[in-house]
């Protein structure tokens, strides 16, 4: 009797294991582990392949891209907000590197990233990942306080948000994604390892930071503004949390330094305003906003775009103290 019991168990072990393997994705990881599918039935996460006649990668020049299908399905109207043919198909069925008939020649570049999208009569009109992404950030307040200030800049740490290498994916399965021959199963292995490993970038920690900024570089009839910048990093971190877009596009610590330095590399220590901004209109840039015109279209741009009520735009004295008669005739 102990004998078959054991048996009973080894056969059980055997058939786990066994089911472990056929389960097992092509990269070795889990497909238990894999990411659950959409409402739509779609999957929520592939990779996205610059599809091409050419298998060269360096002819090609673009990188694959992870697309998180169920994070931006929650986003949307509908999946023809994406899909604007009514067919959900993937992209490159019809915009390729090349661009093809199928696609009215429409480049993948173009499909993917064109803002000046001309409105479709009739129907609705396409929006590629950067316009639907400009408007979000466009219209919300959380957002627009920031980006009615900073554009984003196509440099090459914005596009490598989205444009990476994926560590676990060879030179094989590259080839084969471009001409569009590799395998379902592999293409979603690639696309859950990857965002597995994605990490959100660590905000700057405000207790690092300044507590309060002395702006002292326009003294005149107003005494110096004590701007209290660990509030506003506070603020702005609150308005953020957990936001997948700004997690994504957020590739650096230093990212809210760049909303008010915003033609300063990050840092944590970023040049003055007054480095750039000279206190008179500049001969040599003059469309450059002289230093108090500069401080307020940030100030008070970043309080439109966030639909901040206070200071009124017309009460100065709820940021500069009003200098005294006494303090005037001592200058």
């Amino acid at each position: 009797m102990r004998n078959r019991t054991k048996l009973l168990l080894l056969a059980a072990i055997a058939l786990v294991g066994a089911a472990c393997l056929m389960f097992r994705e092509p990269n070795g990881i889990m497909a238990a582990d894999a990411p659950e599918h959409t409402e739509s039935g779609a999957q929520a996460a592939m990779v996205l392949f610059p599809a091409s006649d050419k298998t060269n990668r360096g002819a090609v020049g673009m990188k694959p891209v992870v697309f998180n299908h169920k994070v931006h399905e929650g986003k949307v109207q509908d999946c023809e907000s994406c899909h604007h043919t009514g067919d959900p198909v993937p992209c490159t069925s019809c915009h390729t590197v090349e661009g093809k008939a199928e696609g009215n020649f429409v480049n993948l570049e173009r499909a993917m990233h064109a803002t000046n999208i001309a409105p479709r009569k009739g129907q609705r009109t396409p929006e590629s990942c950067v316009s639907c992404h400009a408007k979000v950030y466009a219209q919300r307040v959380e957002c627009a306080g920031c980006h009615n200030i900073v554009k984003p800049s196509r440099s090459d740490q914005w596009c490598a948000v989205c444009h990476t290498d994926i560590p676990t994916m060879t030179k094989e399965q590259l080839v084969a994604g471009i001409s569009g021959k590799l395998d379902h199963e592999e293409n979603i292995a690639l696309a859950q390892a990857a965002l597995a490993a994605k990490k959100p970038v660590d905000y700057l920690d405000p207790k690092r930071m300044k507590y309060k900024v002395v702006i002292d570089s326009l003294k005149d009839k107003y005494e110096a503004n004590v701007f209290n910048h660990a509030r506003h990093i506070v603020s702005l971190k609150r308005q953020i949390k957990g936001d997948a877009l700004a997690d994504a596009f957020h590739s650096t610590p230093e990212v809210f330094c760049q909303t008010c330095h915003h033609n300063s590399p990050a840092s944590q220590t970023p040049s003055k305003c007054i480095s750039c901004h000279t206190p008179n209109i500049d001969k040599k840039h003059p469309g450059r906003p002289p230093l108090k015109a500069a401080y307020h279209l940030q100030c008070m741009g970043c309080h439109d775009g966030m639909n901040v009520k206070r200071p009124r735009k017309t009460d100065c004295t709820a940021c500069h103290k009003l200098r005294t008669a006494q303090q005037e005739e001592s200058k």
